[in-house]
């Protein structure tokens, strides 16, 4: 398998000699400032490769040599933290001074402290409860923000011909505003029930 290391920043040379001895591979290619490729890697390497380049922000993949990227028919991506930068529902009950609480459970479920998904979502909407509507496109227009390199990627899928999906266990309000924004095939996610109340 090849491995392809890739950083939104240059590469450093010092990570070359490391990288090519965790994955005994058996050459090292410089593709960019920001790519490598590195031949005949071994996959069961991976835990020590995913060490280093945790602790480096670094990205990693193994892909089969001589694999394009036209020979996929879809690239299906998470929303929260991945597309985007922010976790929404943390940003939505900021709006409710709730973040740290949200946040914890947020976090507590990434950990798989909490196994049940639809517990956790639970969890942090109820402590959202009576939170106005507009708090939503709020956190739309003033906190959401696309991870760096999200247009280029989604452009190059595109250019390939692929498919492009959007999920995630936050919301349509917010996934359906981003499938129209950049042009996504489709989306799926969960509908967030919005009940007006008398003044």
């Amino acid at each position: 398998m090849n491995l392809v290391i890739q950083s939104l920043t240059p590469i450093s040379d010092s990570h070359l000699r490391p990288l090519a001895t965790l994955a005994r591979s058996s050459a090292t290619e410089r593709v960019d400032d920001t790519l490598l490729r590195l031949a005949d890697a071994d996959p069961l390497q991976r835990p020590d490769v995913n060490a280093y380049c945790g602790a480096r922000a670094l990205d990693y993949a193994y892909i089969a040599p001589g694999a394009a990227l036209t020979d996929f028919g879809l690239v299906a991506m998470d929303m929260d933290s991945t597309l985007i930068t922010i976790e929404c529902i943390d940003e939505i009950a900021d709006f409710c001074g709730l973040k740290a609480e949200v946040a914890a459970i947020t976090e507590a479920s990434m950990r798989g402290e909490i196994k049940d998904f639809a517990e956790s979502l639970t969890r942090r909407m109820a402590l959202l409860k009576g939170l106005d509507a507009s708090a939503l496109e709020r956190v739309y227009e003033k906190q959401l923000r696309l991870s760096p390199g999200a247009e280029k990627m989604l452009a190059g899928a595109r250019a390939a011909g692929l498919k492009t999906l959007l999920v995630s266990g936050g919301f349509t309000f917010l996934t359906e505003r981003l499938k129209a924004c950049l042009g996504l095939d489709c989306t799926n996610a969960n509908t967030l029930e919005i009940v007006e109340t008398a003044d």
